[in-house]
């Protein structure tokens, strides 16, 4: 008689945009390390689809930057991310250690519209002139540090993502006026028995506290 081989067990996971980081890589890293028998699946999909995916019982758990939750589905703070400015080698901000909204309006801005950080697009809103369309959209983060490292503006986002971009010719100042943050949430299901999310989501909230040490 032969024994009957299970599969492995699988585990789903969403990814919305504007979540990769290094804090991500670290909890993938874990997960491989602790559970190389669990079979994953990472699929990159928009918040939408995250969100729908989750509740038809496609994803076993989720990743993005909207911690909007309804009554299927639960949501985790994981990490936070400074926003910081994005400026041209040649920019008189260069010789500004720190920078304030304010310091920003004689600029055309760059945002990478999925790094949706309230606070800061409302103050960015009230300072420029209603006739001038000074705060223009970015397709991607790379799209953005093109313009950018082409002196055609600054940018505005996430101070980790400026820092590894130091190849693009661009310099990084922070925001003193803030906090300005975008924040990982991690989303699943609130009936789900699976016990793999549940080690999945402990293993997150553990590099979320190491990060914050």
């Amino acid at each position: 008689m032969h024994d009957v081989i299970s599969p492995p067990p699988n585990f789903t996971l969403a990814i919305a945009p504007g979540v990769p980081s290094s804090r991500l890589s670290a909890l993938l890293a874990l997960q491989r390390a602790q559970e190389p028998g669990v079979a994953m699946a990472v699929r990159e999909v928009s918040d939408q689809e995250l969100m729908t995916g989750l509740q038809e019982g496609r994803y076993d758990a989720g990743l993005s930057l909207s911690g909007a939750g309804d009554h299927l589905t639960s949501s985790r703070r994981l990490w936070c991310e400074s926003m910081a400015v994005a400026i041209p080698p040649r920019s008189r901000l260069v010789n500004q250690a720190k920078l304030t909204i304010s310091d920003l309006q004689d600029y055309p801005i760059y945002r990478w519209r999925v790094e949706a950080c309230p606070l800061l697009d409302e103050r960015l809103a009230s300072l420029m002139p209603v006739d001038q369309e000074n705060i223009l959209s970015a397709t991607s983060f790379e799209m953005m540090a093109l313009w950018v490292s082409s002196g055609y503006g600054i940018g505005v986002c996430a101070q980790s993502r400026i820092e590894r971009a130091h190849q693009w010719g661009i310099g990084m100042r922070p925001l003193a006026d803030g906090p300005y943050n975008i924040v990982t949430y991690l989303q699943r299901p609130h009936a789900q028995a699976d016990s793999a999310a549940k080690r999945f989501e402990r293993r997150a909230l553990q590099i979320a506290g190491e990060g914050a040490r």
